[in-house]
């Protein structure tokens, strides 16, 4: 079964870190497919990221490819997963359109059988639905299409939405761990969003069979450490992704997270 990984844009943009040490810790597995329609998010160009001192790149067999773009597909042929980067935030009001005309069409082509989404957040109320105690910093929630594929029109009532702040709260879409410091999701939440379009699309009915949520919950600041502690849940989130043993980070976070002094001029840099 092919599987598809989506890392949202979302606090300390902890998933995308977290993707960036799956591709370039397995950059001799990965390969790079194609951009993707960046229409919806906000424009971006960089240069090609790489591990210093590695015999590989993720941009090998494309030697044509001068730079990097706002939203990125790789494949790891041997485990069977596809991989999108997103480097660039989608356009306020433009969420809905970046999942009905990019993601859902992606996963009916590609024939996509488990999507796993990364998210992160550091606040809780009426965005989350909190769970009584919480014990982890990490939520996992699964969704089984097959049991709610015949939601068709009815999205919103057979979801059993509960008012319990201004914002809707659906607590059976996604079935949560015991561990989970969520017990369901708002309306207001981007996950939500996608599931309504992939629900709502046929060809990603045909072969979707599942949709996995990991959701990570950090403070602003130096988030290169919780994208190391979450790159490490990952074996417990997509099914046969094995342990890996070094983990290894491209030279774009060189400087980002206080790896150097401060800057003490504008051309010396804006991080630290």
């Amino acid at each position: 079964m092919k599987t598809l990984l989506l890392p949202l844009v979302s606090t300390g943009n902890v998933p995308q870190l977290m993707t960036d040490l799956v591709l370039h810790s397995l950059d001799s597995e990965f390969e790079f497919v194609r951009e993707l329609d960046s229409l919806y998010v906000y424009p971006f160009t960089g240069p090609i990221d790489y591990v210093e001192g590695s015999g590989s790149n993720l941009y090998r067999t494309n030697p044509e490819k001068t730079f990097t773009t706002p939203v990125e597909l790789f494949f790891n042929p041997k485990l069977e997963l596809y991989v999108i980067q997103q480097r660039s935030p989608i356009l306020p009001h433009y969420e809905n359109q970046f999942c009905k005309n990019v993601i859902a069409p992606l996963i009916g082509e590609l024939n996509i059988g488990s999507l796993v989404v990364t998210d992160a957040t550091d606040s809780f109320g009426e965005h989350i639905s909190v769970a009584s105690a919480r014990r982890s910093p990490y939520s996992f929630g699964m969704c089984q299409v097959s049991q709610i594929d015949d939601l068709s029109g009815e999205f919103q009532q057979k979801l059993q939405l509960r008012d319990v702040t201004t914002t809707p709260v659906n607590e059976t879409l996604f079935q949560f761990s015991s561990q989970s410091f969520q017990s369901g999701i708002s309306t207001e939440q981007f996950i939500f969003k996608l599931c309504y379009h992939l629900l709502h699309t046929q060809k990603v009915l045909e072969t979707l069979k599942e949709i996995r949520y990991f959701n990570i919950y950090v403070q602003e600041g130096d988030n290169s450490e919780d994208a190391v502690a979450a790159c490490e849940q990952v074996p417990q989130v997509i099914t046969g992704f094995p342990r890996i043993a070094t983990l290894r980070t491209p030279v774009s976070w060189n400087g980002v997270y206080g790896a150097r002094d401060a800057p003490s001029t504008f051309e010396e840099g804006l991080y630290i």
